[in-house]
């Protein structure tokens, strides 16, 4: 009755707080300008994130949700989460009203995990891997951990292209966290998750296509880092998943963050040059229209989900036979589309495009 409690409370304040968000967007000129790389013909608010958190807080506020940390790894978590997250909220409003460039939020994604790592306790330590003996990282796990953080809070940014994606991979991973954790008796990890569900959840309803605003990096840089350290912090405290269920559980913005970087070093382009190449971009392209397209990646976030799900709650055999089905379908999806044949250019190609680029 908690969760659920939790996640109308913190849905219900989303849904009215963002109206007054898009104001204060518009006000500071926090808003995206469309261009020939972006989905959307008109000026759009972002900074819609900022209303993700606010409802986020208040709920932690209201329900006290520090109570139900049941040991000093929880309690330290939470201390280094709020610093560090406060941080990362900040580098996204001010990256929405003024553009930052990447170095500075890169590094201020990588205090916020030292802040986790090194204030919070919060390390890898350990890798349970099925059918295989436990991996003792030592202190490889500092690397490992920060690099966990910084990537999948940097790839839920990057799904962050058309209207409700983010949001909506953000809202399954936080569901499947928050079934996973109240199955394995992880309270304030379940506790966490809902909160972080009904928030995102309410700002879905005015984000969902036709969107009215956008998360912006506010958002996404908040709702990334915040997966990438509630994925673990079971997995930290009570090995309430392997490590192979964070990595199923966000295998769509994991593939489509590594697909991107392939895509363009092999085009010839830096890693962090923004393109349209996302999986996301080619579903559109495909004529599948906005809405269909995000439904999709839906859908293939909600299969790896559930294989999460059965991963732990059934047995480890079931679980993998369900990942081979999942990667089956996404294989048969992107084989259908042709995503893995477009996109990349031959050396020729690539020149003839940057001299055109340099030439308008």
């Amino acid at each position: 009755m908690i969760y659920l409690l939790v996640i109308m409370f913190c849905f219900i304040i989303a849904v009215l707080v963002t109206p007054y968000v898009m104001k204060l967007a518009y006000f500071t000129k926090a808003v995206d300008q469309p261009n020939q790389r972006k989905v959307h013909h008109r000026i759009m608010p972002r900074m819609g994130g900022l209303a993700i958190y606010v409802s986020f807080l208040l709920g932690y506020m209201i329900f006290r949700v520090k109570g139900y940390a049941l040991n000093n790894a929880e309690i330290a978590f939470i201390d280094a989460y709020f610093i560090a997250s406060f941080l990362i909220v900040v580098t996204g409003m001010l990256d929405d009203m003024f553009e930052l460039p990447a170095k500075p939020k890169a590094l201020v994604q990588l205090v916020a995990a030292l802040i986790m790592v090194l204030y919070g306790d919060f390390m890898i330590d350990k890798i349970y891997l099925p059918f295989l003996p436990v991996i003792d990282l030592g202190w490889l796990g500092i690397f490992v951990t920060i690099a966990w953080i910084v990537g999948i809070t940097n790839s839920i940014n990057l799904i962050d292209g058309l209207d409700g994606l983010s949001s909506g991979i953000s809202a399954i991973s936080f569901g499947t966290m928050a079934i996973l954790a109240a199955y394995q008796g992880e309270l304030f990890v379940a506790i966490m998750s809902c909160l972080l569900l009904g928030s995102t959840l309410g700002f879905l309803v005015h984000n969902f296509h036709p969107a009215k605003i956008f998360m912006g990096d506010t958002g996404s840089l908040f709702l990334g880092f915040s997966v990438s350290v509630l994925s673990l912090l079971g997995y930290k405290n009570a090995a309430f998943v392997s490590f192979i269920v964070p990595i199923v559980m966000l295998s769509v913005p994991i593939f489509d963050t590594v697909w991107a970087i392939i895509r363009r070093i092999l085009n010839g382009q830096s890693p962090f040059e923004p393109d349209r190449g996302h999986v996301h971009h080619q579903l559109l392209d495909r004529n599948l229209g906005h809405v269909k397209s995000v439904l999709v990646l839906y859908a293939i976030a909600g299969l790896f989900s559930l294989t999460a799900i059965l991963y732990t709650m059934t047995s480890k055999f079931y679980g993998l036979v369900m990942l081979v089905v999942a990667m089956v379908v996404v294989e048969l999806v992107f084989n259908t589309t042709g995503l893995f044949r477009s996109k990349l250019k031959t050396k020729d190609e690539g020149q003839e495009q940057n001299e055109q680029e340099k030439s308008s």
